[in-house]
């Protein structure tokens, strides 16, 4: 089938007046399929969202260990926390549903955007994490959704919004698109599109068509690579592939860390009291359940 261009301009937004100052975003998006639109969070917010996410993948990670549960990662992982390659995790971070965290939905500073290509009913269907340690493994090129018709490109129907908690640099495996795979009828494995990849600064957000061809690059640096990504759609659409809980099982309660002695008082009456209460609040727990 030849490349399918015309039909897919066909279906450019109508642009709200309130949001025109975005018509360069969103006709970039329309023809390539990803834009990075130069807005993003503060960097308060990045180290916000960057130590609930640490904590919570520590966490996760000391209870599979303790209740030896690699295997169980391995085969399917839980419906908040799934090995989707070597190295490379899918969260969701209970913290960041918290009310402190509505600077990356309700306030969120790349919502107008989303407005003016999906319009302003459209809703937010997930947000999670994606941290790739050092050493992942590259990802297989791949789309998150398949065309609404056969027969004609239609508009954006989903976005994604994705924001890095470190600066990307190459060697922490940026994601890669090839552009203008989005379209109908536009991706030949056989025909070479260069793909492209942007590096863009802690917090700043970049957004791509749910359809484009894309994958993680493996990460060859020596930090580990957060990126929250959040899923937008419009008010009829909903993915029940990529987004149905019921798939995967509950993630077992998580076994609590211990402090480590450097982090304990040196008076030893402060540790004793704080492992008084430590026992008062495990008998209050063991009550309960």
């Amino acid at each position: 089938k030849e490349h399918n261009t015309a039909s897919a301009m066909s279906g450019k937004a109508t642009f709200d007046p309130k949001y025109k100052k975005f018509e360069e975003i969103v006709t970039q998006f329309y023809q390539d399929g990803v834009c990075v639109p130069k807005i993003g969070l503060t960097e308060t917010q990045v180290e916000s969202c960057k130590e609930v996410v640490e904590r919570y993948y520590n966490d996760v990670k000391f209870t599979i260990q303790q209740k030896q549960l690699q295997s169980d990662l391995e085969a399917h992982g839980w419906e908040t926390f799934k090995l989707r390659c070597p190295g490379r995790y899918d969260m969701q971070v209970p913290d960041l549903a918290e009310e402190n965290f509505r600077f990356l939905r309700e306030d969120a500073p790349w919502m107008d955007a989303v407005h003016a290509i999906l319009g302003s009913d459209c809703k937010l269907h997930y947000m999670g994490c994606m941290l790739s340690q050092p050493s992942s493994s590259c990802q297989h090129w791949h789309s998150d959704g398949d065309h609404l018709s056969e027969d004609e490109h239609l508009p954006a129907y989903a976005v994604n919004v994705f924001v890095p908690l470190v600066d990307m640099e190459p060697a922490l495996g940026p994601t890669e698109f090839i552009p203008t795979t989005h379209l109908l009828c536009n991706y030949d494995p056989m025909q070479k599109i260069e793909p492209v990849t942007f590096c863009t600064g802690a917090g700043q957000c970049l957004m791509f068509d749910y359809r484009v061809k894309h994958r993680g690059l493996g990460n060859r640096g020596s930090i580990s690579r957060p990126m929250i990504y959040i899923t937008y759609g419009t008010k009829a659409w909903s993915d029940k592939e990529n987004f149905n809980r019921k798939r995967f099982p509950k993630l077992p309660e998580l076994v609590k860390q211990r402090a480590p002695r450097s982090e304990l008082p040196s008076n030893w009456r402060e540790r004793k009291h704080l492992r008084e209460e430590e026992q008062l609040r495990e008998d209050a727990e063991g009550t309960a359940g």
